[in-house]
């Protein structure tokens, strides 16, 4: 994608998957990479989860402020103030106090739809000077604005040197059904995107961070599979697992423990508690017949049949099926794992956490 906005054909990349499986180490690895290319601008913004009415364009002007405190900045001010001076004027520690007022007359009247064009204008013509990189992060907690500002800067047709870099967690849009979730479709129907989706490590990547903790050549195969079976290549739960065998005193690098004693020490494991908070703030986010349906699936088991928590419930068997469907859907606690027949013929549809 970098290499088409060399050449003039703006991009939008968005870097998805859930939390704690790697978007932003992904993307910070990728800009690190970029670090040598002569002449590269690069803008960060960050998304924060609103309890109220959040700011408009929030992430934009964050990182648009960002590249305009560089010592380097100079000419973005330049250039905002010849195309979007309601957008400098939303940034006042780019102006010289004397200036600040002219710069507010020159917004006055102007509408949200303008305000949009005029940083597309702006953006392409400050990358006719060099390339423009914005790493927009947590996009599933951004405000309207700045999805209809992300839209129009993706479907413009004139030349610009511009990768716009995003990261969201998509159970999030679905969840809250916010409206990057129905842009974002559009986008890669009509072929104006590019999505990246996380999944989790394979066991060779596992062993391989094992290995890199104690700087061994090779990584332990035994403990690899153990924590792979416990956190599925899940980076971060990878980490806390690691963290705790540590913690006990099992050896990354020398000889293999007893295999029962790992595999009792991974039975055992709690939660940590960092990542306790994060389930916990998934969880209360669901409605409580949600809650309920989980609470009695994992006393049944890694894997339930829908029939069988429907029998323990007031809510009919349509009801709790819609509720595990939606969740799979999600991507969230639950996946499909087939249908299950009971003796009496009764038919219910599997899942498994």
């Amino acid at each position: 994608c970098f290499a088409h906005v060399r050449h003039g054909r703006r991009q939008i990349v968005f870097v998805t998957g859930d939390a704690g499986i790697g978007k932003t180490t992904l993307v910070e690895a990728f800009v690190h990479q970029l670090g040598a290319e002569a002449g590269l601008w690069v803008g960060r913004g960050q998304c924060i989860e609103h309890y109220g009415t959040g700011e408009a364009y929030l992430p934009v002007l964050e990182a648009l402020g960002r590249l305009g405190r560089m010592s380097d900045g100079a000419p973005l001010v330049a250039c905002l103030r010849q195309y979007a001076p309601l957008w400098l004027m939303h940034l006042p520690a780019l102006l010289p106090l004397e200036t600040r007022a002219t710069v507010q007359h020159q917004g006055q009247g102007m509408t949200r739809e303008r305000m949009v064009r005029e940083l597309a204008e702006a953006l392409e013509a400050l990358t006719v000077e060099r390339p423009v990189l914005l790493v927009l992060e947590d996009l599933h907690w951004s405000d309207p604005s700045t999805v209809e500002a992300l839209a129009l800067l993706t479907r413009r047709r004139e030349t610009a040197r511009l990768l716009v870099l995003g990261t969201y967690r998509p159970a999030d849009l679905i969840i809250h059904n916010h409206p990057l979730k129905r842009v974002k479709q559009e986008l890669v129907m009509h072929g104006h995107c590019t999505e990246v989706p996380l999944g989790g490590l394979r066991q060779e990547a596992v062993a391989a961070y094992l290995a890199q903790r104690q700087a061994a050549p090779e990584g332990r195969e035994d403990l690899a599979a153990f924590v792979y079976r416990r956190t599925e290549g899940h980076p971060l739960f990878m980490v806390q697992v690691v963290d705790y065998l540590v913690q006990q005193g099992i050896s990354l690098t020398s000889a293999p423990p007893a295999a029962d004693r790992a595999e009792l020490l991974l039975r055992n494991l709690e939660v940590p508690q960092g990542l306790r908070g994060l389930i916990d703030a998934q969880i209360e986010q669901l409605v409580s017949t949600e809650q309920e349906v989980l609470q009695i699936g994992s006393v049944a088991g890694v894997e339930f049949a829908v029939a069988s928590i429907a029998a323990t419930l007031p809510a009919s068997q349509d009801v709790v099926e819609a509720v595990c469907d939606r969740l799979a859907r999600c991507g969230q606690f639950l996946e499909e794992r087939g249908l299950a027949e009971w003796p009496d013929g009764t038919i219910s549809g599997r899942y498994g956490f």
